[in-house]
């Protein structure tokens, strides 16, 4: 069985953040797959699951992220190279997408969170591009990357986030049915 994360803020207020992406990515992947959430207080989280996977939303705030992780992968005994982990980056343009596997956290406390949860970096993460608060290299907007994250997404960003959320929804059953080595040859 896998896991598969996705990284947000609970709250109606955080909804259309760009620091959820994660979310609006398993929201999304939840519908396709005809699944419905469940929530477990137990568990610190949000879920859904069938036969192959379990899907989740941490109810915790994204810096405790770790803590939902740690307790559904020791519920379901799911080892971490069997983890997949998806988020925003900064690092990224609007809309590019990466697989990744064993990297560090590039400073995203999510992700952070995670790792020290885990005990590693032993895992699979897909990050998904909401662009940097700078308009060009060393030319600040002027805004702080933490504040920049809890904004909502521009109205032209979510008229694209459908193609970027599908594009997302490629990859995860890319992750699920030929593993990390062969979606990060197709997706990165």
């Amino acid at each position: 069985m896998k896991l598969i994360v996705g990284l947000g803020n609970p709250g109606s207020k955080y909804q259309n953040n760009r620091h959820n992406l994660g979310f609006m990515v398993a929201d999304s992947f939840a519908k396709s797959s005809g699944l419905s959430w469940r929530v477990s207080r137990d568990l610190l989280c949000y879920f859904a699951k069938n036969t192959e996977f379990v899907l989740i939303k941490p109810t915790t705030f994204m810096n405790r992220s770790g803590e939902a992780v740690r307790s559904v992968a020791a519920f379901y005994k799911i080892d971490l190279h069997n983890i997949l982990v998806v988020h925003d980056d900064l690092d990224l343009s609007f809309g590019r997408i990466r697989m990744s596997f064993d990297s560090m956290s590039a400073g995203h406390r999510g992700v952070e969170s995670v790792i020290e949860s885990l005990s590693g970096p032993d895992f699979a993460r897909l990050r998904v591009g909401i662009d940097s608060p700078r308009i060009g290299v060393g030319e600040p907007k002027g805004v702080d990357p933490e504040k920049y994250v809890l904004e909502d997404f521009s109205k032209e960003e979510m008229a694209k986030l459908p193609g970027v959320i599908k594009r997302c929804q490629e990859a995860i059953h890319s992750y699920l049915s030929d593993g990390i080595q062969a979606t990060m040859n197709r997706f990165n």
